[in-house]
């Protein structure tokens, strides 16, 4: 089938589907506050990163910002507390790494963690941004550094921090300055390597096209659980070849074919773009970039109010409540307020073996469960041994800045009893 027929297809399925609907009722549930900014320590928390080990332990992660600010303005330590009955207890915080707070350091401060655990091993990956200058200054020669630690069992215990950065500025010898993007680092249902199944992750990087500074996004996959990394459909890797340019700060997610999806951050919704293999089976790196798309240009696409916040995407199987039917259903997290406020979900329902175009995919999204009605921003997400979400968000906290606020919430929550576990 021609991929015209396929996209017209797609387009007429999801076309069938009930209009989008409004938001569902708020969140009325008590929300936990795992970092709760100007406690004991008196110093701010942002960016929330949370993951699932292979037994159903629950590893939640933040920046400690000694500094009040970004990487590059000084102190900023990585935290983390866990839990090992879904959500119902957690553990005391504990460093994975501390910030030297020195100046011009290399290790002055460790932030914007991006985290995945091996659905094979107990082993866990944590990347961060580090160093002292700010992601907007960096330079080949004075970059916005990148840091890398390993958990053998579960989130127990920690390798001492890595210095990758001149790996990965390798592999995009245009960038200027990059970070991965902040989160849940996706490993892949269906590409396996040796021992490990596949890890996607994003990155923002600055490159000077013309007489232009332009924000750029780049896939990257690893398949030895994230020890090298290379570039997902590159060519020139000059900032042409992006399959986002001018997008923010991106997540990744895998359709049940094995395409990936990029969702990039933009004010008013999100950018779309995905990556087709050519034969998925034969050969694991050939394939295209589509034409990234904006949600909101698109009929029944995600559109929410002024403001550009990153979220979190991510694939999970549920049942259609009505009928029965086990369905793959894709969640989007995100501010959908005027300024960063009113974090929820947006839906999809994917066809499991359906081809997507951008366009196809940014089509027919349906409004979910708010889950703030005050001011908040970063969102991630993982789904529980019980077969919950652990939304794990940023949230305001009287005036004192954002808290880090778990919140375990059903499927059926989320979707307004439309969709089950």
């Amino acid at each position: 089938m021609s991929t015209n027929k396929i996209f017209g297809l797609l387009l007429a399925v999801a076309s069938a589907l009930p209009a989008t609907l409004s938001a569902q009722k708020p969140y009325e549930g008590e929300p936990v506050r795992l970092f709760t900014t100007y406690d004991a320590y008196a110093v701010p928390y942002r960016i929330p990163a949370i993951t699932t080990t292979k037994r159903g332990h629950l590893i939640a992660v933040a920046d400690r910002r000694y500094c009040g600010f970004d990487i590059g303005f000084g102190r900023i330590d990585l935290v983390a507390r866990t839990s090992r009955n879904n959500g119902r207890t957690w553990s005391a915080d504990t460093v994975i790494q501390r910030g030297s707070g020195i100046k011009g350091s290399d290790d002055c401060g460790y932030g914007d963690a991006a985290l995945v655990a091996d659905r094979t091993s107990r082993r866990v990956l944590c990347m961060s941004v580090t160093g002292s200058t700010p992601y907007i200054n960096g330079t080949r020669e004075k970059p916005n550094r990148v840091a890398r630690w390993y958990s053998p069992d579960g989130g127990r215990s920690w390798t001492a921090a890595e210095d990758v950065t001149d790996a990965f500025y390798a592999l995009l010898p245009h960038t200027r300055t990059m970070f991965i993007g902040s989160g849940r680092i996706m490993q892949s249902r269906v590409v396996k390597k040796d021992k490990y199944y596949r890890l996607y992750c994003s990155v923002l990087t600055r490159t000077q096209m013309g007489d232009k500074d332009v924000a750029c996004n780049y896939v990257l996959y690893s398949d030895d659980f994230g020890q090298t990394w290379s570039v997902l459909g590159g060519t020139t890797l000059d900032g042409y070849d992006s399959p986002c340019l001018e997008g923010d700060e991106p997540k990744t997610e895998e359709l049940p074919t094995g395409d990936v999806v990029l969702s990039s951050r933009k004010w008013y919704g999100r950018f779309f773009n995905i990556f087709h293999f050519d034969d998925l089976r034969a050969d694991q790196e050939r394939g295209t970039w589509g034409k990234c798309v904006a949600s909101h240009d698109v009929p029944g696409g995600i559109k929410v109010g002024a403001n550009s916040c990153n979220g979190e995407i991510m694939l999970i199987d549920a049942t259609e409540a009505a009928t029965g039917r086990a369905v793959k259903l894709m969640l989007q997290s995100l501010p959908c307020g005027e300024g960063r406020t009113n974090v929820g979900f947006w839906y999809k329902e994917i066809i499991p073996n359906g081809i997507y175009s951008p366009r196809a995919f940014a089509h027919a999204w349906t409004r979910g469960l708010q889950v703030s009605s005050t001011t908040s921003a970063y969102s991630t997400m993982t789904q529980q041994r019980d077969g919950r979400i652990a939304f794990f968000y940023e949230e305001d906290s009287k005036d004192n800045g954002y808290s880090m606020v778990y919140v375990p919430l059903t499927i059926a929550e989320i979707t307004g009893g439309r969709y089950t576990k």
